[in-house]
């Protein structure tokens, strides 16, 4: 239990920027928010500690890292808490869960999708009402994905890399080699805005100018449902979840509902695959941009109460 007041840093690190959050009580109950620019590692950690320091940080409960990765979740490990072999220039091998040694308070750490999984798990607003299980996909500069089973995150080798995945390449589009460093053409390569933009000739900040009846939208579409039917198979959440940039393209969503009804070809019986009901199970965030954040303070949550069990 949590007794008192007690307050909650989140902390959502994204490739792009890092959001800060410093709720009261319950994850929803926010009253500080900032969002800082990810930059250099050194320049981005003095901000981040100087915003934490002004809104003051000696008086934190309990402070939740929800992080963009891939990340050593291995508790045992000599690099646990460190971001590892990520494709963001100069940030493998940070270890961003020791910025905050200097707080000796209780600390939750996952990827940040995995804490936006929490997030529309246990803070969601679903027509589906309470539900334990949900996989979060999230589209913009990369693709992660978060799952979240019984309630619980999951981890193994290490966590979910589901973005990283791959999928059958669409006839119109076998010349695109993708543009994931690591594997070319996975999920990531074929759909982050990057890939988006490569494959049209186009700088990214110039997507949003795209129209929707461009046939791009088709391929990357099914794409993502690919994605979804391999998690339904694999996982069967009750919900899965969309965000991120290219998700606020809302062209997509009936693009991506109708074509994993169709690759699942009704293998997998339940009404919330058909459709009639398939718009409350691959659903948008309720969220919108704050689903990570309101994770990461509710990994701070679960790390307060934890501690308060261990002793």
């Amino acid at each position: 239990m949590i007794k008192n007041e007690q307050k909650f840093l989140g902390v959502e690190a994204g490739g792009t920027s890092i959001c800060l959050s410093i709720a009261i009580n319950k994850p929803s109950n926010v009253i500080e928010r900032t969002s800082i620019p990810t930059t250099s590692v050194e320049e981005t950690k003095n901000k981040v500690l100087e915003w934490v320091k002004n809104k003051g940080g000696n008086n934190i409960g309990a402070i939740g890292i929800a992080s963009f990765g891939p990340i050593d979740l291995d508790e045992s490990s000599e690099t646990y808490g460190y971001i590892t072999t990520t494709p963001k220039p100069n940030w493998g091998q940070t270890n961003i869960l020791g910025w905050f040694d200097d707080y000796k308070c209780p600390k939750g750490f996952d990827t940040d999708v995995n804490g936006a999984a929490i997030s529309e798990t246990f803070h969601g607003l679903h027509k589906r009402g309470e539900i334990t299980s949900c996989a979060y996909i999230t589209v913009g500069t990369g693709v992660g994905v978060g799952c979240v089973v019984n309630g619980s995150c999951i981890h193994g080798l290490v966590h979910p890399e589901g973005g990283h995945s791959f999928c059958k390449i669409q006839d119109g589009d076998k010349d695109f080699q993708g543009t994931c460093p690591f594997h070319g053409n996975c999920i990531e390569g074929l759909v982050s805005t990057g890939a988006i933009s490569k494959r049209l000739g186009i700088n990214a900040d110039k997507l949003s100018e795209i129209n929707d009846d461009h046939p791009v939208w088709l391929i990357i579409g099914n794409y993502l449902a690919q994605l979804c039917a391999n998690i339904t198979c694999l996982l069967s959440p009750q919900v899965i979840v969309l965000g991120g940039g290219v998700l606020n393209r809302s062209i997509l969503y009936p693009i991506i509902r109708t074509e994993t009804i169709k690759i699942l070809n009704g293998y997998i019986k339940s009404k919330y695959l058909t459709n009639d009901f398939i718009d409350q199970y691959i659903v948008q965030s309720p969220f919108a941009s704050h689903a990570g954040s309101i994770g990461s303070l509710e990994l701070a949550r679960r790390a307060l109460i934890k501690n308060s069990k261990d002793f």
